[in-house]
């Protein structure tokens, strides 16, 4: 279980050998004129916007959070802070211009209560609180209808403190809830009313009928924030540092193999099939690359260097932004000096390699600050992207369409702070929160097809 894995095959480097596979590459993404705007964008002309909601002033969006879709896209929701205290927007109606506070911190009430995690069921029909609540030193999981009267009830309670490290939910009528106390463990105590889980761990959690809760209590390592395999079966942990290693986790047989990268990782997705899942991870220097993990196997796979910009397509093949030529060599003798930028089609069976140009040079460090959103739903993806000019950073908002191999910039303007973002259930529609306390703002666009 502990046996060193090697990273090998670096798929990105085979790039430079790979014109026999190379199709012919689109047009550059063009840059039309811009007309509407976002928080920190100009919005390029002719994108269809049907959304444009400024947030309340004081409100600053978590980009950890990405745009959460309520039930049959009539709403999101978007997670952050309102005068420093946490809170959970709605936003619904025509253009999603009706705004409501659908949860929010207590903190100086008689019965304070803190919002440590949110997430969003899979028909965007309830969202799951982790709300812990010092005066009685306890934590709830609290179920909120999203679209309806808002109402909330509690379907799980831990004693002590803990520290929510993640949630995510396994299907519309389960969660997966893991939890570890920030006190020591002999200081934790449970009474009859709620769980006793001293050690803290992976719960499962049914929200239906009377509901149940298991303790998966036999899992022997420390996880950290997880992704779950499409099978459900297993779990890839991005692990927490030196106590808690990137694992991999087997949900039936509760098993551990250890990811032999420095933890955290970044998790960026699974395989369809379940059988293998991609992560970033910083070497040795601190440079980023992303890898892919094979569970069968139990090894690791360089796919893109200095790049988290990856994710697989619903049929199974990988989609990397990068620099067909770029190796750590390139990168150690000119670190600022400008590399193409590429999407890479990698077909992880065949090892058959498609490159298509997205037209624009960036340091090798705009790889490693970039990101991603994919969905296989249309198969699209929505890249955040810098390029520096005379002028500053400039950020790119990028469109590109796997099936139709072609790219074109949705918006672009001075790169100001952190931007999140998600895709609607049916891959067409692409909702961005961007902006800060002063000006912060929801924009839902239809990206070309």
């Amino acid at each position: 279980m502990r046996n060193r894995t090697i990273l090998a095959t670096p798929l990105m480097l085979l790039l430079v050998g790979c014109s026999l596979f190379k199709s012919k590459p689109p047009a550059p993404p063009p840059h039309p004129f811009q007309m509407g705007a976002t928080a920190t964008l100009g919005i390029t002309t002719g994108i269809p916007v049907i959304a444009s909601t400024e947030l309340p002033r004081g409100f600053v969006p978590n980009a950890a959070v990405p745009p959460m879709w309520l039930a049959e896209d009539l709403g999101i929701a978007i997670a952050g802070s309102l005068n420093g205290r946490g809170a959970v927007l709605g936003l619904t109606g025509t253009k999603l211009s009706k705004l409501r506070v659908i949860a929010r911190d207590r903190p100086s009430d008689a019965s304070p209560a803190i919002i440590q995690a949110v997430a969003s069921s899979p028909d965007g029909m309830e969202l799951a609180l982790a709300v812990a609540e010092p005066a009685s030193n306890r934590l709830n999981l609290v179920l909120i209808d999203s679209i309806g009267n808002g109402e909330s009830h509690s379907v799980a309670s831990f004693d002590g403190t803990y520290d929510v490290i993640s949630m995510n939910w396994i299907d519309r009528d389960t969660l997966a809830f893991l939890i570890y106390p920030s006190a020591p463990p002999a200081q934790i105590t449970a009474n009859v009313d709620t769980i006793g889980a001293e050690s803290g761990g992976l719960y499962v959690i049914g929200i239906t009928g009377l509901g149940s809760i298991t303790h998966l209590d036999r899992i022997p390592c420390r996880l950290g924030p997880l992704s779950l395999s499409p099978n459900r079966r297993f779990a890839a942990s991005a692990g927490e540092g030196v106590a808690a290693p990137a694992a991999v986790v087997d949900l039936q047989n509760q098993t551990c193999a250890q990811i032999h990268s420095a933890a955290p990782v970044k998790l960026l997705g699974w395989a369809p099939d379940s059988s293998a899942f991609l992560y970033a991870a910083a070497n040795d220097r601190g440079n980023m690359s992303t890898a892919r993990y094979t569970v069968a196997i139990r090894r690791s796979t360089l796919v893109a260097v200095s790049s988290t910009s990856v994710a697989y397509a619903s049929d199974g093949t990988i989609v990397a932004m990068g620099d067909a030529a770029l190796s750590w060599k390139r990168i150690a003798q000119a670190p600022t000096a400008p590399v193409k930028a590429e999407i890479a089609l990698v077909n992880p069976q065949t090892a058959q390699i498609t490159i298509n140009s997205l037209g624009f040079q960036t340091p090798p460090a705009m790889f490693a600050q970039s990101t991603m959103v994919f969905t296989t739903a249309s198969d699209s993806a929505a890249i955040d992207t810098f390029v520096p000019t005379s002028q500053g950073l400039v950020r790119e908002l990028i469109d590109y369409s796997y099936p139709a191999r072609s790219a074109f910039v949705l918006a672009s303007g001075p790169a100001r702070g952190p931007l999140s973002m998600s895709w609607s259930p049916n891959g067409l529609a692409l909702a961005i929160v961007d902006g800060d306390a002063s000006r912060a703002m929801l924009t839902v666009m239809i990206p070309p097809r």
